[in-house]
């Protein structure tokens, strides 16, 4: 199922890629799809398997462009203002994702968002610098919503 599931997964992003649906692309996109998920499946064949939440997966894709718009408002107001008052920190945020993919997921989605940075996942912590953070309450608003969509997937 895991191979299949990876299968179709990639296939389906060769074809969006390719823009072709030569019969050649098809049978080379096919082939490498294949190959990966074999391939996939063997290096992580210690971790359990579970289909995506497809309908989570596309909340989380607006979550992320709305995120990615309102920082984006943010820091350009903050950047064409004549006093750019900043209170930057390295904070450490920890997670209730037990997944090693959703926490790089996560870690990348906090990158993605102007103003933060992940610099590290250690274990359940991520280490995350940010341009402001006023007080303690404000670094774990940096993770909420994306963790809280994340984990649902």
């Amino acid at each position: 199922m895991r191979i299949f599931f990876w299968s179709v997964l990639l296939l389906g992003m060769w074809i969006i890629f390719s823009d072709s649906l030569d019969a050649q692309n098809l049978l080379v996109g096919g082939l490498i799809s294949i190959s990966i998920a074999f391939i996939y499946a063997q290096v992580f064949a210690h971790e359990n398997f579970k289909m995506l939440n497809f309908f989570w997966l596309f909340v989380y894709l607006l979550v992320l462009i709305k995120n990615l718009i309102i920082s984006n408002i943010q820091i350009a107001k903050r950047t064409l203002s004549k006093d750019m008052k900043l209170d930057p920190a390295i904070v450490a945020v920890k997670t209730e994702l037990k997944s090693d993919w959703k926490k790089l997921l996560l870690a990348n989605s906090v990158t993605l968002t102007p103003g933060t940075l992940t610099l590290d996942v250690k274990g359940d912590t991520l280490f995350i610098h940010t341009i402001e953070c006023k007080n303690i309450e404000d670094k774990y608003k940096i993770t909420e919503e994306f963790e809280r969509v994340i984990a649902k997937i």
